[in-house]
């Protein structure tokens, strides 16, 4: 498997340096690797090959191969991993004291907040577009999802713009959040007809 941190993260670390904030970032960024590692963990769990993981601002991606093949159990399974994780290590920095441990429960409480949005590609929005699909209605509930998270991150990105200079990080990951979606969206007829002609192959 391979770990790769994504170079939208640049941005993130130059202002962090300028701002004096590495030491911050530093907490951020174990905090993301061991919410990817929830992930990855649960995906072993359920027999999920995982071929490389990509580290973003939020969290991060898992590449699965073929993915939307397997069950809708398998992928809220690891669609929480992550999140769970996350979980612990705010139970842990309730528990024990330790240097940074405020800024720590902060970080935490954040990423938790954030992945548990019901938008995609966050973790929320992860776990509720696989609890909605049908073998009937697949592509249908992925569409209309990917349409609704569209919509969400289009209004929560003028709503960030009024709280400008301070809102730009958010207003950074939104805008990066919102490019994804399309994405995704234009690309979803081509997912569709490789998941369709896989099946075929795989069908005796």
């Amino acid at each position: 498997m391979k770990l790769r941190l994504h170079p939208i993260l640049a941005p993130f670390f130059i202002l962090l340096m300028i701002t004096g904030g590495l030491a911050f970032y530093a907490l951020v960024f174990i905090s993301l690797l061991v919410h990817e590692g929830g992930h990855i963990l649960s995906a072993k769990l359920v027999g999920m090959k995982v071929r490389s993981c990509t580290i973003m601002p939020y969290g991060g991606e898992l590449r699965i191969p073929n993915r939307h093949s397997y069950g809708r159990r398998q992928r809220v399974f690891v669609a929480i991993g992550g999140p769970v994780a996350t979980f612990f290590l705010l139970l842990l920095s309730k528990l024990f004291s330790f240097p940074g441990n405020e800024q720590f429960l902060r970080i935490q409480v954040v990423i938790l907040l954030l992945n548990l949005l019901p938008i995609l590609p966050l973790d929320g929005g992860q776990a509720i577009s696989a609890m909605l699909e049908t073998d009937e209605r697949k592509y249908k509930v992925r569409s209309a999802y990917l349409i609704f998270s569209i919509s969400v991150l289009i209004a929560g990105s003028l709503l960030l713009l009024l709280g400008l200079p301070e809102t730009i990080l958010f207003l950074t990951l939104a805008l990066f959040l919102l490019i994804q979606n399309i994405s995704a969206f234009k690309f979803r007829k081509y997912e569709q007809a490789y998941e369709q002609l896989k099946r075929k192959q795989l069908t005796p």
